[in-house]
């Protein structure tokens, strides 16, 4: 496996949770050269000449703006033209659970985003031999205040392996 993680490892987060498991990863964030969020052609470009060199993407950060689902199907669309049968491991969050509105509060966008893109991954898995797996995921364990009950980074990066390891299709996981 060839992989390319969104998110920089050097923070905790999913990115350095796949670190520890896969020490031969490879990341996608600012510190490493990429601007994932796409606001000038030139990041996307270099996204896109870039993908091609791996066949398995976990697409761990929210961005703003639909920027996972921009990254999923570019992705997608990447491989499929080169013929790369790889695996899309989106990460999801509890909040597309709750809909647009919860006893928790408002959650808006950011629910909306996470549930379509559920949707998507699931619309895409086994299109042109391309696999695509959704985790949704509770809070993170990020180390910050208020976070402590939240899932530590390497338990999600466990389920992915999981996932990625799996001989089945695995389209849907839930660690909450």
């Amino acid at each position: 496996m060839k992989i390319l993680c969104s998110g920089n490892p050097t923070h905790e987060t999913i990115a350095n949770g796949i670190k520890q498991i896969y020490t031969d990863a490879e990341f996608a964030s600012r510190a490493t050269g990429y601007d994932l969020r796409f606001w000038e052609h030139e990041s996307e470009t270099y996204f896109r000449n870039r993908i091609v060199n791996y066949n398995v993407f976990i697409n761990a950060s929210y961005l703003c703006k639909w920027g996972q689902h921009q990254l999923l199907e570019i992705t997608h669309e990447v491989w499929s033209e080169n013929r790369i049968k790889g695996h899309i491991i989106n990460i999801g969050s509890s909040a597309e659970l709750d809909g647009v509105r919860d006893d928790r509060g408002y959650h808006g966008p950011y629910s909306i985003q996470k549930s379509t893109l559920r949707q998507l991954s699931i619309y895409y898995n086994r299109k042109n031999d391309i696999k695509c797996t959704h985790v949704v995921v509770g809070g993170i364990n990020d180390g910050k205040p208020g976070n402590e009950r939240g899932i530590r980074p390497i338990e999600v990066a466990k389920t992915i392996q999981y996932a990625l390891e799996n001989s089945s299709n695995i389209p849907l996981l839930s660690i909450i």
